[in-house]
């Protein structure tokens, strides 16, 4: 554990909330108390920074706002001493269009995000359920993709059947290449990106612009695209019901999952007990 705890970043899905975007209860209770002890709290996600995200902490119930946005994977980073979003390394038309070639003999839906709403090729239940967990609206293509590349974009995403996951990343192993790969951000989804963008990247900048040392950071997660904050953060902890690659490159794992509050849990023990 490290000996100066100043910021506390968390993945959403899995990790801070459940399916269905429930916190639990001691997490919530948790972060409440360290808000108020002055650390600083952030948001580490594969979801786009816009103003649904802002929105997070009052539809969790939280009295405070988030002092930390890192968005698509590590593409975006917002914090609260800077207005702006920075942006890094994001896919070309062109490479998105190959993306979207590449992966159709799968016969997937593919989509990508466009300010507060979703461009997707076909509307089925899988989008209309990411369009209520986001509460963002969604345009449909029928079945047109190029509309989906017309400008430049932090990455092209599929969603499928979570049985179909094993398929899907082998056959994405196919379609990696030097200028994007696919990297499974959730079971039934699969998002294509520069190699260069991940959460871990993110965090150093973070740190860079704000002057808080990385050492001084824990992050919290659960998938294949926190695997780099994990390692990079001063303390990363992957959830109990997080994947292997996850947890193999975490400082800890929680006793609990996500669904029995593993992350206040873990807090509780290991964290507000040692901060004066």
């Amino acid at each position: 554990m490290i000996d100066k705890v100043t910021v506390i970043i968390a993945d959403i899905d899995g990790t801070l909330v459940n399916k269905g975007e429930s916190i639990m209860p001691i997490t919530k209770a948790a972060l409440e108390e360290l808000h108020q002890k002055g650390i600083l709290l952030g948001l580490s996600t594969g979801r786009k920074i816009n103003s649904s995200m802002f929105q997070r902490a009052k539809n969790w119930g939280l009295s405070f706002d988030f002092d930390i946005i890192i968005g698509m994977n590590g593409g975006q980073l917002w914090d609260s001493k800077h207005e702006d979003i920075e942006s890094y390394y994001l896919l070309q038309p062109k490479q998105m269009k190959e993306i979207i070639e590449k992966m159709s003999p799968l016969g997937l839906n593919a989509m990508i995000y466009e300010e507060d709403y979703m461009v997707t090729m076909y509307f089925d239940d899988l989008i209309h359920a990411s369009m209520s967990r986001n509460n963002m609206k969604v345009v449909v293509t029928d079945g047109d993709s190029d509309r989906l590349c017309i400008r430049p974009n932090y990455n092209v995403l599929f969603r499928f059947d979570e049985k179909r996951t094993d398929e899907v990343a082998e056959f994405a192993k196919t379609v990696d290449c030097d200028e994007y790969h696919g990297i499974m951000t959730s079971p039934g989804i699969i998002e294509f990106m520069d190699p260069r963008v991940n959460k871990g990247m993110a965090l150093h900048k973070y740190s860079q612009r704000s002057g808080i040392p990385i050492g001084e950071i824990m992050a919290f997660g659960d998938m294949d695209n926190d695997k780099e904050m994990l390692k990079e953060a001063g303390w990363g902890v992957c959830l109990e019901n997080g994947s292997d690659i996850s947890k193999s490159m975490a400082d800890d794992v929680t006793e609990y999952p996500c669904t029995e509050d593993g992350m206040g849990r873990y807090l509780e023990q290991h964290v507000l007990g040692k901060i004066v």
